[in-house]
């Protein structure tokens, strides 16, 4: 007989119950979840060279201590989308978002009215990247050991310092959309919304001291439940 086996036979079913949800907790994946985009949604409005590369399938964003994490996949590889002139942006919004999609210098058409930002992470094909804060009127060029692009999908690891100047929410509270375009100005030049219209939530990925303290707290009750199915106490 297996020491679980024992363990499942001796201990009540609610401290197994509970070490259970406390080993999930504790050996979870870091990853909170990606957030699918449908293949082949590209905007009607979109004028542009219809490049798999340009279709969004996938995309998060992971508050994880002091960085923010920007993850973006795509159809097809993103290599090729440089000879278009594409870019990948990502609308954060930290409270004072506004729908600038609707901005008549942009259309017609007008996309995304419920798409809102205040702030703009954009990612080149060519792993260079910057913040841009317009709110403040700064522009800062990413550091590109910080980008990665492999295949059909890129990774951005953001300091939380450069987006926090002119933030009216606390970084957990924050909103983003991820759309590709091949150029900058006109709605015609965006080829796809992820999410369709409107934002996704960023993701705070848990502290590791957090983890360690759920991975002990489970030992730790595995271990009482057992001293006790060892060692009942005496009854009066």
């Amino acid at each position: 007989m297996t020491r679980w086996t024992q363990l499942r036979r001796a201990l009540p079913i609610g401290t197994l119950l509970a070490v259970g949800l406390l080993l999930t907790a504790s050996s979870g994946p870091a990853r909170a979840g990606l957030i699918f985009d449908p293949v082949g949604d590209i905007l009607p409005t979109y004028t542009g060279v219809r490049l798999p590369g340009m279709d969004v399938t996938a995309h998060e964003v992971l508050l994880a201590g002091d960085r923010m994490i920007f993850f973006g996949r795509m159809a097809g590889p993103i290599a090729p989308t440089q000879a278009i002139g594409a870019l990948y942006l990502f609308g954060v919004d930290r409270g004072r978002g506004t729908p600038r999609f609707l901005n008549p210098a942009a259309g017609p058409p007008f996309i995304g009215p419920n798409v809102l930002w205040d702030m703009i992470v954009r990612i080149n094909p060519d792993g260079t990247g910057y913040v841009n804060n317009p709110l403040i009127g700064v522009l800062t060029p990413l550091d590109s050991a910080d980008i990665r692009i492999s295949g059909n999908e890129f990774t951005a690891s953001v300091p939380l310092s450069l987006m926090l100047p002119a933030a009216t929410r606390p970084p957990q509270e924050w909103t983003y959309n991820l759309w590709p375009r091949n150029g900058i100005g006109l709605n015609v030049q965006v080829s796809d919304l992820a999410p369709d219209d409107g934002n996704s939530p960023v993701q705070a990925v848990p502290e590791p001291g957090s983890l360690t303290l759920c991975g002990i707290g489970a030992l730790g009750l595995l271990g009482y439940g057992w001293r006790r199915s060892r060692h009942p106490a005496s009854r009066s």
